[in-house]
């Protein structure tokens, strides 16, 4: 028995998150401290203040951004300062390396340009904090940063904050989704040997048609609601042809770990199978497989290469149906 393959690229929107911040903006609040300000001959220390800061950035890559700063650590009273504030002017790079949909862990590896009282200084700069999208451009980080160097006449310190921090990220782009094309069926009809008074039994066969192709969003496997109303058509060729199966396949680029995008191509395919059967498709009728950042169909050195690869194909194998004329 003749099989043809049908494959239907449905490419679906996930969420509207944005695929990739370039600019942003943030402020952040917590408590400072400095390390080795004070000795055993410090009459009044108070090494402990409140901070707050503002920085900017611009993302390069999904893993890589530069990051500038302010930051006031407070006033403190210690060897060589006397109730004088801290402040900082940062830059550093910031690799982030995401562990869930929406969570990454980020470090940052910089210098600084510290005043503290009637003196200056440059210090190295280290942070590391964990990063969540909270809203499609809100972001809400929790951040640890040290300064290593904040010297004087009498002592080295370091100054630390540990802080809660706000992030609008500008220039979201949402992905549009494209018309689908009409499913048309092509049918080869093979003749059955005609009865007297009998009617006649006709086989066909369903030949395929590409319904339509769209790019995912990165780190997202939640559908919104006009991706789910385009797998309609789908549903109801699914509920005229009851004999059909369909296999359902999920793709990432290669941002991020490998385990990690793995993680994200089985959730994008169940995330179809879950419309589908929300939809009235029984579940023992589709087959659903993550292959993570395997078989590309564009280069992942650019962003529309990777916007092409991150995507959900779903494959209704051939079939034969009989119809009586």
């Amino acid at each position: 028995m003749n099989k043809l393959a049908a494959v239907i690229s449905a490419s679906l929107l996930i969420a509207s998150a944005p695929t990739m911040a370039e600019v942003y903006l943030g402020g952040k609040v917590g408590k400072s401290w400095l390390d080795d300000a004070c000795t055993s001959a410090t009459a009044n220390c108070d090494d402990e203040a409140s901070a707050v800061g503002v920085f900017a950035g611009y993302q390069m890559w999904d893993f890589l951004s530069i990051e500038g700063g302010y930051d006031y650590l407070g006033e403190f009273t210690a060897d060589g300062l006397n109730d004088d504030k801290v402040e900082a002017f940062t830059l550093a790079p910031k690799v982030n390396l995401p562990i869930t949909d929406g969570i990454s862990l980020y470090g940052k590896l910089g210098g600084a340009y510290v005043k503290y009282g009637n003196q200056d200084d440059y210090s190295y700069l280290g942070a590391a904090g964990i990063e969540f999208d909270s809203h499609e451009n809100v972001a809400v980080r929790v951040e640890y940063q040290t300064l290593t160097d904040i010297n004087n006449n009498q002592v080295r310190a370091m100054g630390n904050t540990a802080t809660l921090g706000f992030v609008y990220k500008f220039g979201a782009s949402k992905q549009t989704a494209e018309p689908v094309a009409v499913v048309q069926e092509e049918m080869i009809e093979a003749v059955v040997e005609e009865q007297p008074a009998q009617p006649v039994i006709v086989t066909k066969i369903y030949e395929s048609q590409v319904i339509g192709t769209e790019s995912f969003t990165l780190n997202n496997t939640e559908l919104n609601q006009e991706s789910v109303a385009k797998l309609d058509e789908l549903v109801d060729f699914l509920n005229d042809y009851p004999q059909a199966r369909v296999e359902v396949t999920g793709y990432t680029d290669t941002s991020g770990r490998a385990e990690y995008n793995q993680k994200v191509s089985e959730k994008r395919a169940a995330a179809v199978e879950s419309a589908l059967v929300d939809k009235g498709i029984d579940d023992t009728r589709i087959t659903v497989e993550g292959k993570g950042e395997s078989n590309p169909i564009a280069s992942n050195e650019t962003r529309e290469g990777r916007a092409q690869n991150r995507r959900v194909e779903i494959v209704v194998p051939a079939f034969e149906y009989q119809v009586e004329q």
